[in-house]
């Protein structure tokens, strides 16, 4: 994602929007910068995002658990929101999300 425009970033964690979409419209990722390696080749992992539903709502959800038994593997942060409440509730969330990697 080399033409992605941040529009949050504290150092650790920071979010993009896709860079496929116009900025006004754009879903976009939660990003925590860490040590390069096998599951991070590029020096980040990707810990969840904000997307738009099919009636226009937005949602924002991080990485959870896996858990075997079949439970959701996301924790929704912000559902039927404005696309500004779930940037916000996915920012406010964001050391809520699981690295894939230790």
């Amino acid at each position: 994602m080399t033409d992605a425009v941040t529009i949050l970033d504290d150092g650790e964690f920071y979010v993009e929007l896709h860079p496929d979409y116009q900025d006004a419209v754009a879903p976009g990722f939660l990003l925590r910068r860490c040590a390069q390696s096998s599951t991070a080749p590029n020096g980040f992992v990707c810990l969840g995002g904000f997307d738009e539903a099919l009636n226009g709502s937005w949602t924002a959800d991080v990485k959870a658990h896996w858990d075997p038994c079949g439970e959701e593997e996301r924790v929704e942060l912000a559902s039927d929101a404005l696309r500004m409440d779930a940037i916000a509730a996915l920012w406010r969330g964001r050391k809520n999300g699981l690295p894939d990697h230790a």
